[in-house]
Parts: structure tokens; C-alpha cells; sequence
């Protein structure tokens, strides 16, 4: 059975998915339990294993791939699973339960080589010719990464190719707003290479394309910091002239102010309107993932756990299917 498929109308149930989390908590009575976040290729639920012990802590890693066969709980508008019996399947087991590792994590519902492809079209018609080498070297040397990561561990575009597929959707909506501020001054080459590498610094903080850690730079440094770093150091290989240099400062200000506000990760807020308009649609971006994808978890007139990234709101489902 599938993730998605999983109802509350459900009672016993057999499922097969890779650990994405595992958190070892303690009960009111005082007994151990592990709260374990599941994912296939459809879905994410969350499990319980309660009165779990030692053995189940040192059996039960992120990465791990299980077959749990559980009870369907709700809780919390949310459905759940309880693990009555689980199985860790080993790699040399794959064969006999007739999986793989590709049917363990969510992909971006986009087809990233054609969008790459629109991309790079994008990227040619920049007229700004540092912004152009500077972000074409940068995402050529972390194509792979840039390609199949995911943008967060949790809060937003947290999929394989996540990465890509928000930068991108950030990328079409300044394409969009283009013809609609057509009054204003505002370098639109500026915004385009902005929206392309204002996160390209998670492919050094996450720790890989199903990532459910930072690596130890990511902890230390942050995206927005790698990815300043990334522009500095382009510019150095490239040998930019001092006037080429502040074309280069502008496009390290977009990146930096990319959060908007300092109490949200900026070192920097926008003092552009270039940056203004990143920061916007990467809000927005996120935004929109984060609610949609609470709002899909629960059915049709039900409301939403409270989401902490809309200051502790619930959301109402009012979406027939």
C-alpha cells in the first residue's frame, strides 16, 4: 500500500517506506516512544512505536526501510499510524519485497531537464554579461546538486529536485511580473540571475538529495552565506575588472537580502528593489508549498493543524476533489 492511500476510514494496514525522521520521546506514564516520520514516493505520514526500547532505537535510522504493518489513528485532523510490528528491510532483501530506493522519496512534480532546458534559454538572453557568467559558472559547477536536492529538510520544497523547482518557480514568477511593471526601473537581468541562485548555497548546507540533516558547513554557515561565497569567488576566477566588480556586489546583495528581514535568516534586508522582488516571490514560494501541503493531509471541510510558519494558523480544506 501506498502513503497516499492510507484513509482515516482505514483500521489495519500494511505499508513499506523509508525513515525520513525518528524522534525517541517519553509518554506521561514515563515509557519510551518513537515518533517516526515515514515517506514513499507518494506521501508522508507520521508513526508511534510506543513502549519502544533500545533495541527499537538502535534498529529504527533515518534512512531505514520498513514494513510496518500498524493501525490507522487521527489525531489531530492529521492521520497517524500505530506500529503494532515492523520488519527493517536490508538492501539484500530489495528483491523480495520487489522495491527499490527511488520508491522511497517524493520527486518535484516538474520535469526538471526540459525546465533546465528553459533555463539556460533564460539565461541567454540576459544582457548583463557579468550577471550572465557569473550565475551560468555557478549553477554549470553544481548542475547535479542544483538538479536533484531538496530546498529544506521540512519547512518548503522538501522533495528530490526541490531545490531546482523552487528557484525556478521563483524564476517564471519575475518572468511573469515582468509586462506588469513595465513603469518602473528595475534591471530584470538582476532579478532573473537573483531568483536562479539565491538558494544555490543548500548545495553545500544539505546533506544530499534525500536530506534529512545539514552538513556540518550548512550548520555552521548557512545557505545564504555559501552562496555569497559562491558569487565572491566566480568573480575572482573570472578576473573581473572594478567596474564588472559592483555589477557582482548588486547580485551578492539580491542573494543575501533573499529572506527579506533579518529576524528571518537576511544579514542584510533589501535595499534594491531587485531584491525586493526575490525576496517577495521567495516568500511567496514558500509560503504557498508549506500551506498547500498541510492543507492536502487533511480532507475536504476540515481545517489544518496550526501551521508555525503562518504565525500558528489553521487553514480550511474547502477544495472538492
Amino acid at each position: 500500500m501506498k502513503i497516499c492511500e492510507i484513509n482515516s476510514e482505514m483500521k489495519a494496514i500494511e505499508v513499506v517506506a523509508r525513515v525520513e525522521r525518528v524522534i525517541l520521546s517519553t509518554g506521561n506514564n514515563g515509557s519510551n516512544y518513537l515518533i517516526i516520520n515515514l515517506v514513499d514516493n507518494s506521501g508522508r505520514i507520521e508513526a508511534r512505536l510506543w513502549n519502544s526500547d533500545e533495541r527499537d532505537v538502535d534498529r529504527i535510522k533515518v534512512d531505514s526501510i520498513l514494513k510496518i504493518d500498524g493501525m490507522v489513528n487521527v489525531y489531530r485532523q492529521q492521520i497517524q499510524l500505530k506500529v503494532n510490528s515492523y520488519h527493517k528491510i536490508s538492501k539484500e532483501e530489495f528483491e523480495k519485497y520487489g522495491i527499490q530506493e527511488d520508491m522511497f522519496a517524493i520527486a518535484a512534480p516538474i520535469n526538471i531537464e526540459n525546465s533546465y532546458k528553459k533555463l539556460l534559454d533564460i539565461l541567454d538572453e540576459i544582457e548583463n554579461e557579468v550577471y550572465k557568467k557569473v550565475t551560468l559558472s555557478i549553477i554549470e559547477e553544481h548542475e547535479e546538486q542544483f538538479k536533484t536536492y531538496p530546498a529544506a529538510m521540512s519547512i518548503h520544497h522538501n522533495v528530490v529536485g526541490g531545490l531546482f523547482w523552487h528557484s525556478f518557480s521563483l524564476l517564471m514568477g519575475a518572468k511573469s511580473l515582468q509586462p506588469i511593471y513595465k513603469f518602473a526601473t528595475i534591471d530584470w537581468d538582476l532579478v532573473f540571475c537573483g531568483a536562479i541562485l539565491h538558494d544555490i548555497g543548500k548545495v553545500i548546507e544539505m546533506k544530499g538529495k534525500t536530506a534529512a540533516d545539514y552538513t556540518d558547513a550548512g550548520k555552521m554557515l548557512g545557505h545564504i552565506s555559501i552562496g555569497n561565497a559562491f558569487i565572491s569567488e566566480k568573480a575572482k576566477e573570472l578576473n573581473l575588472n572594478e567596474q564588472e566588480y559592483s555589477e557582482v556586489i548588486k547580485l551578492q546583495h539580491v542573494v543575501l537580502s533573499s529572506h527579506g528581514k533579518n529576524e528571518f535568516g537576511s544579514p542584510v534586508e533589501p535595499v534594491l528593489i531587485e531584491g525586493i522582488i526575490v525576496s517577495s516571490l521567495d516568500a511567496m514560494d514558500a509560503r504557498i508549498y508549506k500551506v498547500n501541503d498541510e492543507i492536502n493531509k487533511v480532507d475536504n471541510g476540515v481545517w489544518t493543524s496550526r501551521i508555525q510558519t503562518e504565525d500558528g494558523r489553521s487553514f480550511l480544506n474547502h477544495y472538492k476533489k
